[in-house]
């Protein structure tokens, strides 16, 4: 269910309020943050960790872990294998990555 909605959102024409949330940060949320400066929006994380370094893009996710805002997002490599990496939503500077067989 979510990946459709970032499906509809990118096919749509996302701009950068369009973000797929978790349970507990609305998409109003998101999108005040994004418009007030807080956050950086979907096209910059999106240019900063393209589909043509990472792979296929699965998954994109808002939540919040330790008290930090983060975009979660899962790629398909051209391996096979999916990649998950946990980004910084405030400055974009990646957190974490995870390599999943």
């Amino acid at each position: 269910m979510k990946m459709m909605y970032l499906f509809l959102a990118l096919v749509a024409g996302t701009t950068s309020s369009h973000l797929l949330a978790s349970d507990d940060i609305s998409s109003n949320k998101i999108r005040t943050m994004v418009k007030s400066g807080e956050i950086l929006s979907l096209e910059s994380i999106l240019s900063r960790y393209s589909e043509k370094e990472y792979g296929k893009l699965l998954d994109l996710e808002v939540e919040w872990e330790q008290q930090v805002l983060i975009y979660e997002l899962e790629f398909l490599r051209s391996d096979g294998r999916v990649i998950e990496l946990e980004i910084d939503a405030r400055n974009g500077q990646l957190l974490q990555q995870e390599i999943e067989d």
